[in-house]
């Protein structure tokens, strides 16, 4: 699963993509002029474990993000740069609200309620576009030879149709399981989840408190609002972790704003992470929600899924709890759980298996 960082011209995509990644986008493997890159989410429970079992390598859980070129307002419904868009899982829409004479701005002033509307008309008009496009097909289709399910994906499809009419986007609908496999294949754009980032200037709690209407706004049709100053992020990409600790500290930051949104955009993915723990290593493992215990065994390898019994795991907060893997055994915190068990986020699970 991918995540797509969009947004206008010079409102700090760039930015976000290599404090996400570690790496300047203009170094990033490039294909059919779309940017790819490897996310780390920065999960504090990876540190205390490690902190804990003290292994020789730990490992966070990863995402993938790609960059596609910038939205061009007002450009056709067909443009290419919708294309990218199309295929990403889930949208990082990075949002001006800094500050710059140096820095142009394509609508000549900075507003980002003004830009978050542009933005997400644009894909309300190209997702209502496809609805119309799709109907017109099925009408045809349903006159040749008539079936449940086209009828099913016709009703499915107008009320789609009826919400986009409205400027209202898809993903505030609900649609069962059948439902989304009837629509899934016309990736509809204001169906992704979506992470908004509002790139403010040096004064995060100005622009938190001259924001929060708008954040209200997102968050009630479903957005994850985050914050964040690119102008302070990459200053803290440019110091050691003591002189990091420090700079944090004056501005009453506990961590850095990128953290945050690595642990945002993953939940807004669907993702979940369970653990391993060792002397070899400690590491988070990436599942949807929804994995069994044999499908998250075979994230770690075939073997453990093919030839699965049983499943011993123990919360994260149980272990942090007991305060070390032999007070929690002595308690009796492990579990043995069969192949029905659905694994939680922050499980720490053991495989037992035979092949």
């Amino acid at each position: 699963m991918n995540l797509g960082i969009i947004g206008l011209p010079q409102v700090g995509k760039k930015t976000v993509f290599q404090l996400l990644t570690g790496l300047p986008a203009d170094k990033a493997p490039t294909k059919d002029g779309i940017i790819h890159g490897v996310a780390s989410v920065r999960d504090a429970r990876v540190e205390v474990l490690s902190a804990m079992f003290k292994p020789k390598k730990t490992k966070f859980a990863e995402f993938e993000l790609i960059l596609p070129p910038d939205i061009q307002p007002d450009s056709a419904r067909s443009a290419a740069w919708l294309e990218p868009i199309r295929r990403a899982d889930a949208l990082i829409h990075v949002v001006r609200a800094f500050e710059a004479d140096s820095v142009f701005h394509i609508l000549n002033s900075v507003d980002p309620a003004r830009d978050i509307e542009t933005v997400e008309l644009e894909f309300l008009f190209a997702d209502l576009a496809m609805t119309e496009l799709r109907l017109e097909r099925l009408q045809k289709e349903l006159r040749v030879k008539p079936t449940p399910q086209k009828e099913k994906e016709k009703e499915v499809i107008s009320r789609c149709k009826e919400q986009l009419e409205k400027e209202l986007p898809l993903r505030n609908l609900e649609f069962n399981e059948e439902e989304m496999r009837l629509i899934r294949s016309l990736q509809f754009l204001t169906l992704k989840p979506m992470v908004t980032v509002i790139n403010v200037g040096e004064d995060l709690a100005e622009g938190q408190t001259r924001n929060a209407a708008l954040v209200e706004t997102l968050q009630n049709r479903g957005d994850t609002v985050v914050f964040l100053s690119a102008a302070i992020e990459q200053e803290l990409l440019a110091l050691d972790e003591e002189e990091r600790q420090a700079f944090m500290a004056d501005l009453g930051l506990h961590e850095p704003a990128a953290h945050r949104l690595s642990r945002s955009a993953y939940n807004c993915l669907g993702l979940l992470s369970f653990f391993t723990c060792g002397p070899d290593e400690v590491r988070a493992w990436t599942i949807p929600a929804g994995f069994t215990a044999p499908e998250a065994a075979g994230r770690i390898h075939s073997d453990l899924q093919r030839g699965f019994i049983r499943a011993e795991t123990i919360a994260y907060d149980d272990l942090i709890k007991a305060g070390s893997e032999k007070a929690a055994k002595e308690a009796k915190l492990y579990k043995l759980n069969g192949k029905d068990y659905l694994v939680k986020d922050g499980d720490i699970i053991e495989i037992r298996f035979n092949v």
